[in-house]
């Protein structure tokens, strides 16, 4: 079908060609109508023969019919893929012990929210309900997403500190908060802030000698965010920490909350504050 459309236009953009060319040399000879009015009658009887030809091919009924018809193949194309795509996607997690829940375009594993663009052929994957962009424009191959994702995990859940180390540090980076603001222990303080002391509490003295990038440890917001995680699931979440829930409008602002993961089913709570208690 598509081989005849194509020719039926190739034949039809010759014979347009053709006319285009016919009638530049009639509006040539028009300079002077009455000299060249023969001339211009043979002219007139080439365009009309041409014109004659070009009337019997008329692809538009075709080509309409082709779209319609197409159409509907794509549509039965694109759920198939869809489909496809699902049980493989599906098949890898369930290898891996892993469960898929959510339904297209959001589909959801573990800590993670992977949005899904079909008709751009790409994927992005979120730490969190569409929380933190990991990486967007992620391939839509099962394989290459499921690969992405374990990297970023397996690289998360690399933690040399233990909860006592969190803790500690934690509480040292918020005392030294209090001395910066000029507080009482006890009083609330940003918890961005106070993640931002903890991050430097974290640095080498090589940072501090030679403060270059080469020589500073990294803490994304989604590390501390499971850093956090750990914590909080651990027996010393209770000794004197308390986190203070943000309210709807601080969760849009990165500067003034950050969420933290209630388990790994993708349940979590963003939070403002923090403080210790003695």
């Amino acid at each position: 079908m598509i081989k005849k459309l194509v020719e039926q236009f190739r034949t039809l953009s010759k014979y347009s060609h053709e006319i285009a060319k016919l009638l530049e040399k009639y509006e040539k000879y028009m300079v002077n109508k009455t000299e060249n009015a023969y001339i211009l009658e043979r002219n007139l009887s080439e365009i009309e023969k041409t014109a004659g030809n070009m009337s019997e091919i008329n692809p538009r009924e075709s080509l309409v019919s082709w779209i319609t018809q197409t159409k509907q193949e794509l549509e039965k194309a694109k759920e198939d893929f869809r489909f496809q795509f699902g049980q493989q996607f599906k098949e890898i997690l369930q290898n891996e012990g892993k469960k898929l829940r959510g339904q297209y375009p959001l589909l959801k594993i573990d800590f993670y929210t992977l949005r899904l663009k079909f008709e751009f052929g790409e994927a992005t994957l979120y730490f969190g309900p569409e929380i933190e962009k990991i990486r967007s424009k992620i391939p839509l191959q099962p394989k290459v997403i499921f690969e992405t994702m374990k990297k970023y995990d397996s690289d998360l859940r690399t933690v040399k500190l233990t909860p006592e180390d969190i803790l500690k540090t934690l509480y040292e980076a918020y005392s030294r908060r209090l001395k910066l603001n000029n507080k009482s222990f006890g009083d609330k303080l940003l918890i961005t802030d106070v993640l931002n002391e903890f991050v430097m509490l974290k640095q080498s003295k090589r940072f501090f000698a030679d403060p270059q990038k080469a020589n500073f440890r990294e803490y994304s917001r989604v590390k501390l965010s499971y850093l956090l995680y750990i914590l909080k699931k651990s027996d010393l979440s209770d000794k004197g920490l308390k986190l203070y829930v943000a309210t709807f409008d601080a969760t849009t602002d990165k500067m003034h909350s950050i969420w933290i993961p209630e388990n790994e089913h993708g349940e979590g709570t963003y939070y403002s504050y923090i403080s210790f208690e003695k």
